[in-house]
């Protein structure tokens, strides 16, 4: 990296991002894929191609089960399924930027936090909820495209891992994000 294009960084410290995120599960609870997802950005640099930052968003999942005997324990019910599952990552978050200053800078980051889920299930009157917040690790794989020298367009590759509670299994997904960055 030459000097010039590290003075740049230098007047741009930090990215600030805003993104519509979609994925699926990875556990049996929830099958489908979801449409419903942000997350929000903020990443200050500490050398031309280093960043760290935090990151949060909400994720929400749904699948209609067919109508069939669900059995828990000694207890069946028959009925349609509604599983709803809500999860909110938060992570402190590290970056390397491979290109740091060309037009496609790929990425590889890792986010250190914890994620929020909750999960539903709604069978005829009766519900049922189980919530925890779990330790989490996000990978991360993505490349900023450069729109204009203020602004970059994201495109990232997740894996949301929630480790197993000692009341609720793991919780995980994978997610696909599109964002808006601005320098």
């Amino acid at each position: 990296m030459t000097s010039k294009q590290y003075r740049e960084y230098s007047l741009k410290p930090y990215l600030e991002t805003v993104q519509w995120q979609f994925g699926g599960t990875t556990n049996d609870y929830i099958s489908s894929t979801s449409l419903r997802g942000f997350t929000m950005e903020y990443k200050k640099f500490i050398q031309p191609e280093v960043s760290i930052g935090f990151d949060g968003g909400w994720n929400i999942f749904y699948e209609r089960k067919a109508y069939d005997t669900y059995t828990s324990g000694t207890t069946s019910l028959s009925g349609i399924q509604y599983r709803y599952a809500h999860a909110i990552p938060l992570f402190v978050t590290t970056t390397y930027y491979i290109k740091p200053g060309e037009k496609l800078n790929p990425f590889l980051g890792l986010g250190i936090g914890t994620i929020y889920a909750s999960r539903d299930l709604d069978m005829g009157i009766f519900t049922a909820n189980e919530n925890a917040w779990h330790f989490g690790l996000k990978p991360e794989v993505g490349v900023l495209v450069s729109a204009n020298p203020d602004m970059d367009v994201l495109f990232a590759l997740r894996y949301n891992h929630g480790f197993a509670t000692s009341n609720v299994e793991t919780q995980s997904y994978l997610s696909f994000n599109i964002g808006l960055v601005w320098k």
